[in-house]
């Protein structure tokens, strides 16, 4: 594993230290039928909460075939999400499931595109800050959302302006749900930095020059400080 960032504690998930990649493959949203199920295998283990099963599903949908194995195995782990990363074909698919569990628990009716934003975000985690980069192998902040967006078959403007400019606006006391877009700056006409929201207050993005895609916290309220910005505002893609 590639140690450009170090580990992220999410919550109860502790991701490992990320690997750079390229691109994620398209994951479907959990169902209702494939979340009982994944509610019911995680019965089977005292303290498994489904979230993290589904994570690893979305990411590798031949899981599902196997969930009350899963379970057992994730179970009698004493790190789980080491454990899940284990049973995914690669280290960047398991720092995708890890991020989805996480968002699954902020929301566990995660949209098909806002799960595939959030894939796309996750497996670059660790790749390198490239101003105008679109990747493979370096993305600037809205290079980062647009392709992530791309990659759920949702066409977003090149710049963070304009992506903001777009739409639609979170309205205001709404709140933000994984998926969504966060947006920073001096204020609402001079936008110059964007995130990728994965809830529990933390986003993904490519920061600054020097930097590496990255999870971090982000303020959610209007007007709050981040550095020497301001957050400015959320949208929703769709």
């Amino acid at each position: 594993m590639a140690t450009l960032v170090s580990a992220t504690s999410l919550g109860s998930i502790s991701l490992p230290s990320p690997a750079p990649a390229a691109a994620a493959t398209a994951s479907p949203a959990i169902s209702p039928s494939l979340q009982i199920a994944l509610e019911q295998a995680a019965a089977t283990c005292p303290g498994l909460d489904w979230a993290l099963l589904g994570g690893g599903v979305l990411v590798d949908p031949a899981l599902s075939a196997g969930l009350t194995s899963e379970a057992t195995d994730l179970c009698s782990s004493p790190d789980r999400t080491a454990t899940l990363v284990a049973l995914l074909p690669g280290p960047t698919e398991g720092i995708a499931a890890a991020v989805l569990a996480h968002s699954l628990d902020a929301d566990p009716d995660l949209t098909a595109p806002a799960a595939d934003a959030i894939a796309f975000a996750a497996v670059n985690l660790g790749a390198p800050y490239r101003w105008g980069g679109t990747g493979p192998g370096g993305f600037d902040c809205s290079g980062l959302t647009m392709e992530a967006y791309k990659a759920a078959g949702v066409s977003l403007p090149r710049v963070a302006q304009d992506q903001f400019d777009a739409g639609p606006a979170v309205g205001p006391g709404v709140p933000l749900m994984p998926g969504d877009l966060v947006f920073f700056g001096a204020g609402a006409q001079e936008v110059s930095h964007v995130g990728l929201y994965i809830g529990g207050g933390d986003m993904i993005d490519a920061p600054h020059s020097g930097a590496f895609v990255r999870i971090e916290p982000t303020p959610t309220t209007p007007g709050a400080s981040f550095g020497s910005d301001i957050y400015v505002g959320a949208t929703a893609p769709s």
